[in-house]
């Protein structure tokens, strides 16, 4: 494919594309088949090409054109609209506004003529009125409401309203009255119930700091330097005794530093043992006859045999 053929193509495609656009802007779609129909209208302000047209509220079709008639002083419209879209010969398109910023669209009425009309036909056209038109149901019901207030008015007026006023107030400042003495012998109840309390507290706590004083007198009474001093004497005593029970020079220390008192206590348990064996063994050595105190012993070896 050579670079010219390419160059080509592109510029068909791009044509195309450019001339679909501009259908589109002006409200012809290429692939929407339609029908172009006319109306005249004597001021088209806000109408532009490719505003839309409506049946129903559904867009239909949309403005294809304008042609400008001088010598009778109207302005033709060209719009286009769906050709599955039916009209009678009495079908009218009706300029109305779309919107409240300005903006203007076409209002299609397909008619109830059995005879229908067909492509290139001028339909009848009609003015929907300006922008301020659509305002009018709104003024229409400011008005009445405006009306409805005075009235309302007019008759709390002519009623007592003072008199009702007063006996509100009246009745407020009862019920305030009543609230008031309330909450205020509710204050003197309780402020009674807390000082009985206080009260009781005041009597434990004298009891207490009665008897904190008696315990801080009776302490003071007693001697203190006196103790402590039989308190030291009783000590020296214990020192004392302890270090004749460290020394190897009294009894005690003796028993506790000499290991040939250990000893000797240890062997005297051994023959005790020994002894208790023997006799539990030999136990006629020793319930034997007078006879046998000289015999030789059955457990025991006697000395010089």
């Amino acid at each position: 494919m050579s670079k010219e053929f390419k160059i080509g193509l592109i510029t068909i495609i791009a044509g195309a594309l450019l001339y679909y656009g501009f259908n589109f802007l002006r409200g012809s779609d290429l692939f929407s088949p339609s029908n172009r129909y006319y109306a005249t209208y004597t001021n088209v302000s806000g109408l532009n090409v490719s505003n839309p047209v409506y049946f129903n509220g559904l867009p239909v079709g949309r403005v294809s054109g304008f042609k400008l008639v001088q010598a009778k002083g109207y302005i033709v419209v060209s719009i286009d609209i769906d050709e599955t879209l039916e009209m009678g010969r009495d079908a009218s398109a009706t300029l109305a506004n779309d919107g409240l910023f300005g903006g203007k669209a076409i209002v299609l009425n397909v008619g109830e003529s059995a005879e229908k009309a067909q492509p290139g036909d001028t339909i009848a056209s009609e003015m929907d009125g300006d922008m301020l038109s659509q305002f009018e149901p709104v003024a229409d019901n400011l008005n009445s409401t405006i009306t409805k207030l005075n009235e309302l008015l007019d008759e709390l007026n002519r009623t007592d309203i003072k008199g009702t006023v007063d006996t509100l107030k009246y009745a407020i400042g009862t019920i305030t009255h009543k609230v008031n003495n309330l909450e205020i012998e509710r204050v003197i109840k309780t402020t009674d119930s807390l000082l009985v309390s206080v009260r009781q507290r005041s009597k434990q706590l004298e009891g207490l700091i009665t008897s904190s004083k008696m315990l801080v007198d009776s302490l003071n009474q007693v001697p203190l330097s006196e103790t402590l001093v039989k308190v030291n004497e009783s000590l020296d005593h214990v020192n004392k005794l302890l270090l004749a029970v460290q020394s190897e020079e009294g009894t005690v220390g003796k028993l506790l530093n000499n290991d040939s008192v250990y000893n000797n206590l240890n062997k005297l348990l051994v023959d005790l043992d020994e002894l208790v064996i023997h006799f539990n063994n030999y136990p006629k050595d020793f319930m034997g006859p007078l006879g046998r105190k000289n015999k030789k012993l059955k457990g025991i070896p006697q000395e010089g045999k």
